[in-house]
């Protein structure tokens, strides 16, 4: 009996495992049947250390003009999440760091594994996606929880977006579907969040200005 239940839970999980769709971490593919994606990350804008920019640059067939270095090194973590199509759920799915090499500077390092799995979204079905980053401070700040709570840590994210390919895998007995890539990601910049403090000043500043302009 106990064998059988053994068996009967071991079956179970490799039913699991081979059900979960695949999608490809990678934010630089540049020809495949399976969308492309070119989107580097930037770093704070020059002159505009507390603005948040998404889209694509100008040099990349945007309207974005980012002004701050790429993203390079193991100083910073770029999380991807996700979750079945129009959910509204995103789970860490995996964590990467960036490239160094000039030629690609921006773009995330692929994990050992880039295929990642995505445990609640099935081979065959859609999916949707955010990519966050985060400045991890010489590797001390571990997830996008630590980050949300200290407005100083220099972040950013994609926003959501759903590549128009169906998440891929193998099952036994079927035709293989080839995981897609991250389709319909854009560049964007990490920077920090201005203490409420900051902003009472700015705020207060503006109206000194308009209260002089009418006198």
């Amino acid at each position: 009996m106990k064998r059988l239940v053994a068996s009967t839970l071991m079956l179970a999980s490799v039913i699991a495992a081979y059900s979960q769709g695949q999608i490809n971490f990678s934010t630089r593919v540049l020809s495949s049947p399976v969308g492309t994606v070119n989107a580097p990350i930037y770093g704070p804008q020059v002159g505009d250390p507390f603005g948040h920019l998404n889209g694509q640059h100008t040099t990349n067939g945007g309207s974005i003009n980012y002004t701050g270095p790429l993203l390079a090194g193991t100083g910073f973590t770029a999380g991807l999440y996700g979750g079945p199509a129009n959910s509204g759920r995103f789970d860490l799915l995996s964590t990467a760091t960036f490239r160094t090499a000039a030629n690609l500077l921006g773009y995330v390092t692929p994990p050992a594994v880039p295929l990642v799995s995505v445990a609640t979204v099935p081979i065959g079905a859609m999916g949707t996606f955010e990519l966050r980053v985060w400045d991890n401070r010489l590797n001390t700040v571990s997830d996008w929880a630590a980050v949300m709570a200290d407005p100083s840590i220099p972040r950013g994210q994609s926003g959501a977006f759903s590549p128009p390919f169906p998440l891929g895998g193998t099952i036994p007995g079927q035709q293989p579907i080839t995981p897609p890539n991250l389709a319909g990601l854009t560049s964007f910049n990490i920077a920090p969040v201005p203490e409420p403090s900051v902003v009472a000043l700015g705020v207060l500043g503006l109206g000194a200005l308009l209260l002089r302009r009418r006198k």
